[in-house]
């Protein structure tokens, strides 16, 4: 049964503009595909961009799960909208952000609950104390002072001086440390870049698993008694020490017998940025996203790569894990 004509100008004046095509052809499959490729997928994109780039809190692959699974959810969604004013979407941008931001905390909170906690104590302080605020802007969540308030501009980076002397803010009152690096800062701050920063200064990384753990264990050998942070960290400056083919033969294949990534572990945990790896390797960002799922690659891959033969890079990676270990285990 066709809908009454009226009842589609009814829809179409309580939706988003951008959706009157939509709800006129009544929801018809071509007009859902043209949003999803025009509007959304570029927004989506943009906001998962922020988590796999050099704050590497998402994996590549694990980024394009979720942006199919936005899909699904908005598939459903606009077909709702094209026969129910229950359904209607005022503004389309603001609903993909909002789905894609849920999206990500999802993956977040099951995937790295350490930050989900920081970030829970984050919002709260900016929410309850007098002093600050928090509020959404078109390019996502800002936090800062209580008269900056409603500012469409934030920062999604911390200046320098910040980032290199890492000023020591007290972990047990985040209210005064956010009300610190504001006064510092004198500017709103992209609520996700705030987050980065003090899970950076206050050393919040998720605890390795039992696979990892023992992964980390066999491939160099680490000391008991040096805690698993500092260790990475020892190790990720003596694989950059290393000759560059070495380098790569070894990071391009990081690995236990399971094939568990050691080169994720690195990013996830904060020893290394993506961009960090991505400069080891001498790739770009972009060169790096496209093979980081396949991590770790087998020997015939890396050796189209460095342009030298399999039992090459055997050898490479064999001298350079003969140096790591008698280096980092001093």
């Amino acid at each position: 049964m066709e809908t009454d004509r009226s009842d589609v100008e009814a829809l179409v004046a309580v939706n988003d503009p951008l959706l009157a095509p939509l709800i006129r052809t009544g929801g018809a499959s071509a007009e859902i595909e043209r949003l999803i490729v025009s509007v959304a997928h570029p927004l989506t994109e943009k906001i998962l961009s922020r988590y796999t780039g050099s704050a590497g809190l998402i994996r590549r692959c694990d980024a394009d799960d979720i942006a199919a699974t936005i899909d699904l959810r908005l598939v459903g969604k606009l077909r709702a909208v094209a026969h129910s004013p229950g359904d209607a979407i005022q503004g389309l941008a603001k609903y993909v952000s909002a789905l894609t931001y849920n999206a990500v905390n999802d993956h977040l909170r099951k995937n790295a609950p350490e930050r989900a906690r920081l970030k829970g104590r984050l919002r709260y302080a900016l929410r309850h104390d007098p002093r600050l605020a928090i509020w959404p802007t078109p390019h996502g969540l800002a936090c800062g002072l209580a008269g900056w308030r409603g500012r469409e501009s934030a920062l999604f980076v911390i200046p320098e001086p910040l980032r290199s002397r890492r000023p020591a803010f007290d972990d047990t009152h985040p209210a005064t440390a956010l009300f610190d690096i504001f006064r510092v800062v004198q500017e709103p701050i992209a609520f996700d870049t705030i987050i980065g920063y003090f899970a950076a200064i206050w050393h919040v990384t998720e605890p390795l698993t039992r696979e990892t753990a023992a992964l980390v264990h066999h491939e160099v050998a680490a000391d008991d008694r040096i805690e698993r942070r500092q260790y990475l960290a020892a190790l990720w400056r003596e694989i950059r020490e290393l000759r560059p083919r070495q380098r790569k033969a070894l990071l391009l294949n990081l690995r236990d017998g399971m094939k568990v990534n050691i080169v994720s572990l690195l990013v996830l945990t904060g020893v290394a940025r993506f961009d960090d790896v991505a400069e080891a390797l001498e790739m770009t960002a972009e060169q790096l996203a496209k093979i980081w799922h396949d991590l770790p690659l087998d020997d015939l891959r890396i050796g189209e790569i460095l342009k030298v033969t399999r039992q090459q890079v055997i050898n490479l990676r064999k001298s350079a894990r003969h140096r790591l270990a008698r280096r980092v285990s001093r």
